[in-house]
């Protein structure tokens, strides 16, 4: 059986859409996005998956929790679940075409170890929990954790196109241009004020 390729978009979009929802305690919201995770065409639930995911979203909205003290298994349903939420709530502007996750993984790989180029560009690649900094994709075939979205906020996107212009400085080797098109979708979402969202799948 052929490999699934894995590629990233990067796209501009303003993440207080989705983050309102967190803890808002508003009965209507939650039967607004249960009726939004119960539509979704593209994926089947068993009846299980709908219990938790029906958790994980009474959690999110009534008591403003997220992913603390989740297991492995409830992070990935509350990804999917904000993912989501993000889709249908979001109005986010694409800035690429796909890229090839493997081709992007050797370039922020290829930062300077515990630089703020790498940490900011990691979140991209590996996935960022909402409102915190713990990555959704640490360890093992990126597969096994897809679907997932990483971000950069809108206040960190101008760092991180100022570090991988201070790493640039001092490489020897031109950038390729998967490094410029991440370089630019930052700078674009610095400039637009949005937060920078990477979507892996």
């Amino acid at each position: 059986m052929a490999k699934t390729e894995v590629n990233a978009v990067f796209y501009a979009a303003d993440l207080d859409d989705l983050r309102r929802w967190v803890g808002s305690k508003d009965q209507k919201r939650f039967q607004q996005a249960w009726a939004v995770l119960r539509e979704d065409d593209e994926t089947e639930w068993d009846p299980e998956e709908v219990a938790v995911l029906e958790r994980l979203l009474k959690r999110m909205v009534f008591e403003g929790q997220l992913y603390e003290g989740l297991a492995v298994e409830e992070r990935y349903y509350l990804t999917q679940l904000l993912i989501d939420l993000f889709d249908e709530y979001a109005d986010p502007d694409a800035l690429t075409e796909d890229l090839p996750l493997t081709r992007l993984l050797q370039v922020v790989d290829g930062l300077p170890k515990g630089s703020p180029a790498a940490r900011l560009a990691g979140y991209l690649v590996r996935g960022r929990e909402l409102n915190g900094d713990g990555l959704l994709w640490t360890s093992g075939p990126a597969e096994e954790a897809l679907a997932f979205y990483g971000y950069v906020r809108r206040d960190e996107a101008a760092a991180l196109v100022s570090a991988l212009d201070e790493t640039a400085s001092r490489g020897r080797e031109r950038p390729s241009g998967l490094w410029k098109q991440l370089r630019n979708a930052a700078e674009e979402c610095a400039r637009a004020e949005l937060d920078l969202v990477s979507f892996v799948g």
